[in-house]
C-alpha cells in the first residue's frame, strides 16, 4: 500500500487583548499579517502547537480557551503562500496571553494588536478566520465554526 497523502494541519490562535484588539504577526515569507500559528509536529496535539506557535512567533505564553473552528484551504484562494500546492486543514482556537513579551523571530518581522477595523493586509484564508474570531468573541455562545 502506498504511504497517504494527507492535508498538513495548521493550528491559529485567536488572542484579544484588553481594548478587543487582535494579536497578529507579520510574515517574513510573504510580508502579509496573520494570526500566530503554524503546522503542527509529530507528537504534539493541536493545542500543544497552538501554544508553541504563539510563543515562537511572538514571545507571548497562551492558554488556550476554546475551540473557534476547523477551515479548509479548499475554501479560499492560496495566492500567496508557500505551500500553495499543498491541501491544508486549520483550527482555530481562542486563547489568551498568561505571560511573555512580545519579539519577533525567524517567521515574524513585526508583532502587533489591531482593531477589526483597522487590519493589516493579510495572508491568504486569515480573513475569514479572524472574523470568526471577532464573531465568537463577541457572541460566545456561537458554535465552532466547520467546513
Amino acid at each position: 500500500m502506498p504511504t497517504p497523502v494527507t492535508p498538513l494541519v495548521g493550528v491559529d490562535v485567536f488572542v484579544l487583548d484588553a481594548e478587543s484588539r487582535v494579536l497578529l504577526i507579520r510574515r517574513t515569507d510573504n510580508g502579509l499579517w496573520a494570526t500566530p500559528g503554524g503546522y503542527q509536529d509529530l507528537g504534539e496535539t493541536p493545542r500543544e502547537c497552538g501554544v508553541r506557535e504563539v510563543f515562537e512567533e511572538t514571545g507571548f505564553e497562551v492558554r488556550v480557551t476554546r475551540l473557534l473552528g476547523v477551515f479548509s484551504s479548499q475554501r479560499y484562494q492560496s495566492v500567496n503562500s508557500p505551500w500553495k500546492d499543498r491541501e491544508i486543514t486549520h483550527v482555530l482556537f481562542e486563547g489568551e496571553v498568561a505571560g511573555g513579551t512580545a519579539r519577533t523571530s525567524e517567521e515574524s518581522s513585526e508583532v502587533e494588536w489591531f482593531a477589526r477595523d483597522g487590519l493589516p493586509p493579510l495572508s491568504d484564508g486569515h480573513a475569514q478566520r479572524i472574523g470568526v474570531g471577532f464573531d465568537a468573541h463577541g457572541d460566545p455562545s456561537l458554535a465552532p465554526h466547520f467546513e
